[in-house]
């Protein structure tokens, strides 16, 4: 009966300190999390992200999802979320369902004037007949082609925004996990890169890519007049310093991750051996404290890397759909329209399909970099913990 007895007392008091270690370890998160500024950064994600993305995630919260990924949990209806992604994007196809009415409608009607142009005395009348169309056309093509690449520009500026306020937190929460070298080295290249990457696309390839789509449209206006080379060059061009930008900051970033959080592992264990050895009586007590404290700072760096994941995710997710929508609705046209219309404008409608996939393309690669990069940093601290 002793037995018994002694067995249910130890059970209870093993039982009250795992609660308790529970509760000491969420009280540390929680003020951790009070002391990492996170107030600034869902401040400014809830402005970047807009209020646009309530039609995808109408009860978003940020500072909610922060807390709950913080608990290992997170409540995500994946089914209702593609519902309402799908629901936005024929939302918008409809909403720009009137572009592609008038492009049909002009298209029509510059074939009709095509036709007929051997009832007319002189042949010139046709052609200023066609090229008054085509120009009308153009400025339709040219208004829907303006209001992506703002979209664009907008969407990179608002990633851009939030990885300057985010990168000086997570750098803050890498120290206090023991990572002094991968944040000493990953926050001023960080910085550095985003900014150099927001302003490379935003002042060389978005202008490149609108004076592409221009030189497009003036080359499909003449059989007479060609640019067809400088528009397959300039495109080129842009493409290799797209891949330039994506590749070299991946793989630097990944190197010096991977070289430093192995110094920061082997130094974080030195120094723990250290404490737990040579300071008489209380060195063990020590080591498992501040073990303790790297432990629910790790908790809440990976925590804040993937909120970051998420919310860049959202800055783009609207944006997205939107760009999409306007690809489908050319890409429909183009088809329509092959048939009964002059090729010279086939072409031109479809070449802008095609820089509007390019808007597309500049917009998701931004978005995969930043999402390497948090990835990277949050790795590099885990990396170290395993050291450890």
């Amino acid at each position: 009966m002793k037995k018994v007895l002694l067995l249910i007392v130890v059970f209870f008091l093993i039982s009250a300190s795992s609660i308790f270690a529970q509760e000491d370890m969420g009280k540390i998160i929680q003020e951790q999390y009070e002391a990492s500024d996170m107030g600034s950064i869902s401040s400014i994600a809830d402005e970047v992200v807009g209020p646009e993305i309530r039609e995808i995630i109408p009860e978003f919260d940020i500072e909610k999802v922060t807390g709950d990924l913080t608990q290992g949990k997170i409540e995500f209806d994946a089914r209702a979320v593609f519902k309402n992604i799908l629901n936005l994007f024929m939302k918008e196809v409809y909403l720009n369902i009137r572009i592609m009415l008038q492009l049909i409608v002009l298209t029509i009607l510059c074939g009709l004037l095509t036709n007929l142009q051997s009832a007319f005395e002189n042949e010139s009348v046709s052609q200023v007949a066609f090229f008054t169309c085509y120009i009308i056309l153009v400025g339709v093509m040219v208004r829907s082609f303006t209001y992506a690449i703002d979209l664009g520009r907008k969407v990179i500026e608002n990633m851009v925004m939030f990885m300057q306020s985010m990168v000086p937190t997570l750098m803050t929460l890498l120290i206090s996990t023991g990572n002094i070298t991968s944040a000493s080295i990953f926050q001023p290249a960080l910085l550095f890169a985003v900014q150099i990457i927001g302003a490379v696309i935003k002042n060389f390839l978005i202008p490149v890519l609108f004076f592409v789509t221009a030189l497009s449209m003036v080359n499909n206006i003449s059989d007479k007049f060609h640019v067809s080379k400088l528009i397959e060059f300039l495109k080129q061009t842009g493409k290799w310093a797209l891949g330039i930008l994506l590749t070299g900051f991946v793989g630097v970033v990944t190197v010096q991750g991977l070289a430093s959080s192995v110094v920061d592992g082997v130094g974080s264990k030195t120094a723990k051996f250290a404490v737990g050895n040579f300071i008489p009586v209380v060195g063990g007590i020590l080591s498992d404290a501040v073990d303790t404290v790297i432990s629910c700072s790790l908790i809440l760096k990976n925590a804040v890397g993937i909120m970051g994941l998420i919310v860049i995710v959202l800055i783009c997710a609207v944006p997205i759909i939107k760009i999409l929508a306007l690809i489908a609705i050319y890409r429909i046209t183009g088809a329509v329209i092959e048939p009964v219309s002059d090729k010279r404008i086939v072409q031109c409608v479809t070449e802008l399909g095609d820089s509007l996939t390019l808007v597309f393309a500049l917009v998701v690669s931004v978005a995969v970099i930043f999402l390497l990069s948090i990835t990277i940093v949050v790795g590099a601290g885990n990396i170290s913990a395993m050291f450890r």
